[in-house]
């Protein structure tokens, strides 16, 4: 297809590309912020939160066995640790090959 304006290509717009949600066990993400230095930080972060956000946050780190780079709880946790966005993306895919 011809591109005739940005993002718009002869025929119509293309549908918007989309990727999976990563989603890994919450063994492999705690084991790749200890690797990467920054689990101290989240777990700082997390018990400087205000009612209810730390208690919604401590069960989701306590008792979920999965999480997901999409979730609302894991932005808030990476802002309030200091992450960037990047620096989440690096740390969902490092925990992927954690074995």
């Amino acid at each position: 297809m011809r591109e005739i304006a940005p993002g718009v290509f002869e025929g119509g717009t293309p549908a918007p590309v989309t990727t999976p949600a990563i989603e890994v066990s919450m063994g492999q993400a705690k084991l790749a912020l200890l690797d990467a230095g920054k689990l101290d930080a989240v777990e700082a972060a997390i018990a400087a939160f205000p009612e209810p956000q730390k208690t919604r946050a401590l069960i989701d780190w306590n008792y979920r066995a999965f999480v997901r780079r999409d979730h609302p709880t894991v932005a808030l946790i990476g802002a309030a640790a200091g992450l960037s966005g990047a620096e989440i993306d690096a740390l969902f895919a490092a925990a992927a090959l954690i074995v």
